[in-house]
């Protein structure tokens, strides 16, 4: 029973930490919730196809019209754009097959081909995307429809994680004394020693999971940022 009971509380443990909580607390607000650009032509291609929107008339001044391309299994982004640009920030919301946001790309270019930006490749599970503009050479818009992930809501993960973490060493140790210690199981799990050091190891876990989950939120924003 105990040797289930441990295995139980690994899973139910890693996937809460691995799964539920960063699906929570760690993924990119927006406030697009549906597709909002307008496709007006399909054209089938050797390998695929290409469908051509325009994006709502807000940003159409400086997004003309944009093409979302599949070939041969890949999926690709390039925007027609005002030719006297030259430089564009953009969002690219990003829709899977059952309409539902999973995740957003931020794109910073200087123009090279005047009147286009350069291909973005896209995820295999993109269905649509909409696309929002946040500064057209000069001029910002501070509406921003996609943000990183928000301080408040990696505290309250770290906070959520560190308490699972010393919960789980908690009932490791338990498992374990239950498991291995025979008639002295109760001294193992009651002795104050043990307790420090079982103490001990759930705050170094706690201190890796806190650095493990700031670098991996930081790469991750980081690379958000598709083109400079």
């Amino acid at each position: 029973m105990w040797v289930v009971l441990l295995i139980l509380t690994i899973g139910i443990s890693v996937a809460l930490a691995a799964f539920v909580l960063p699906q929570m607390y760690l993924r990119a607000r927006h406030a697009i919730k549906e597709p909002t650009d307008r496709g007006i032509k399909k054209v089938l291609e050797k390998g695929g196809q290409s469908l051509v929107f325009q994006p709502v008339p807000k940003w159409r001044k400086y997004i003309k019209q944009y093409v979302l391309a599949e070939r041969w299994g890949k999926k690709e982004l390039m925007c027609k754009l005002d030719p006297e640009l030259s430089y564009i920030s953009y969002d690219v919301v990003l829709f899977n097959n059952r309409n539902k946001v999973f995740d957003v790309l931020t794109v910073k270019e200087l123009i090279e081909n005047k009147g286009y930006t350069k291909v973005l490749a896209l995820p295999e599970e993109t269905s649509y995307v909409s696309v929002v503009v946040n500064q057209a050479d000069t001029n910002r818009f501070p509406e921003r429809f996609a943000t990183k992930t928000e301080r408040g809501d990696l505290v309250k993960f770290l906070l959520l994680t560190g308490l699972l973490i010393l919960m789980e060493v908690l009932c490791i140790k338990v498992c374990c004394a239950n498991v291995f210690g025979g008639v002295f199981r109760e001294s193992v799990i009651l002795d104050g020693a043990s307790f420090l050091l079982t103490l001990l190891v759930a705050a170094v876990l706690i201190v890796v999971n806190l650095i493990v989950s700031c670098l991996t939120v930081k790469i991750r924003n980081a690379k958000k940022i598709r083109k400079e």
